[in-house]
């Protein structure tokens, strides 16, 4: 078959110069071949894999039904002998590059199954500092995949969800899904920014949220991360067909403020703000500013849903978002939305 291929198109860079083809299937640095999962077991984890055990509890939920792309795991070989914290390892010493938060989740049987053999991609290199660049391209927080490219892969390979919004759809909520994460589970996340490893365990958090958030939106254009984070935390404590809570969310999606009487319902609050910057100033996304705004869209948002209306906030209202899982209602209460 390959006798018969067409010739190898020429490329050029833009400076006009030919790109030259690289012969990798013979350089002996890939290889690609079945291991029994006893072997793959022994293994161990790449130096610098990050805390397994936090990683798999962020994403064991996504882990405990096994797909067959689970069984498709990088393997890093040493060529040469090298030296790691005091310990010499010979060549040919095999590391597990990804997977190791599924090896995990086999060991202590949170799958409901185990492939009895593993598809191993293996990179061979002289060196452990080759091994971690190696690493860094499968499985860091510095991977080249955007977060946003990340999210989408997520939502819709391992949540089995397309989005319908732009915004969804390209993963314009990371910011605002961290946030949402940070105030409602600070004991996992804490990252002031979004971090790749965490995505899966926050998305899978607030996936009915954003599948709500993604089917409420008309207007993109009006929901900036303040907002959309705002969404997702009342639809986590209001429930995502509260009545009440949809019909407001949908009044900042238009934008609709009714300024007429002397003292503005919440939302009303809401959009004259982001129009004036009267109370909060100019706005952005440096996490001191950013949990602010949140805060202050939230304890307007309750006030909308208890149809209180009041010209400025209370004492405490920059606690509303870090203490917004405290206020929550009961099941019963969202399921009659009450």
């Amino acid at each position: 078959m390959e006798g018969n291929l067409p010739e190898l198109p020429v490329v050029t860079n833009k400076q006009g110069d030919i790109v030259p083809y690289v012969s990798i299937k013979e350089s002996g640095i890939i290889n690609a071949y079945w291991m029994p999962y006893q072997l793959f077991a022994l293994l161990e984890e790449l130096f610098c894999q990050r805390d397994t055990e936090g990683r798999w509890n962020k994403a064991k939920k996504y882990l405990a039904k096994f797909i067959p792309e689970h069984a498709i795991v990088v393997v890093g070989v040493l060529t040469k002998a090298d030296i790691l914290n005091g310990k010499r390892y010979k060549a040919g010493s095999k590391f597990r590059v990804d997977s190791n938060t599924r090896a995990y989740n086999w060991g202590i049987g949170g799958s409901d199954q185990i492939p009895k053999d593993v598809f191993v991609i293996e990179f061979n290199f002289p060196s452990f500092d080759r091994l971690k660049k190696c690493y860094d391209t499968y499985d860091s927080i510095n991977a080249t995949e955007k977060n946003q490219e990340k999210f989408y892969g997520i939502i819709t390979g391992m949540c089995s969800y397309e989005p319908q919004s732009t915004k969804v759809k390209k993963g314009v909520i990371i910011t605002a899904l961290n946030m949402a994460n940070v105030c409602y589970q600070p004991d996992v996340y804490f990252s002031k920014a979004p971090v790749t490893e965490a995505i899966p365990g926050q998305t899978f958090y607030f996936l009915d949220e954003i599948k709500a958030f993604d089917q409420l939106i008309v207007n993109e254009g009006s929901w900036n991360q303040t907002w959309t984070c705002a969404a997702l935390m009342s639809f986590k404590k209001y429930g995502v067909t509260n009545e009440r809570l949809l019909e407001g969310l949908l009044r900042l999606d238009g934008k609709k403020a009714d300024t007429m009487p002397d003292v503005w319902d919440g939302m009303t609050t809401i959009i004259e703000e982001w129009k004036t910057h009267t109370f909060l100033g100019e706005k952005g996304t440096r996490f001191s500013q950013f949990e602010d705004q949140v805060s202050y869209c939230l304890y307007y948002i309750d006030q909308w849903m208890k149809n209180s209306k009041l010209k400025r906030p209370g004492n405490g209202w920059k606690n509303t978002a870090s203490k917004y899982k405290e206020s929550g209602i009961s099941s019963l209460e969202k399921a009659l939305n009450l």
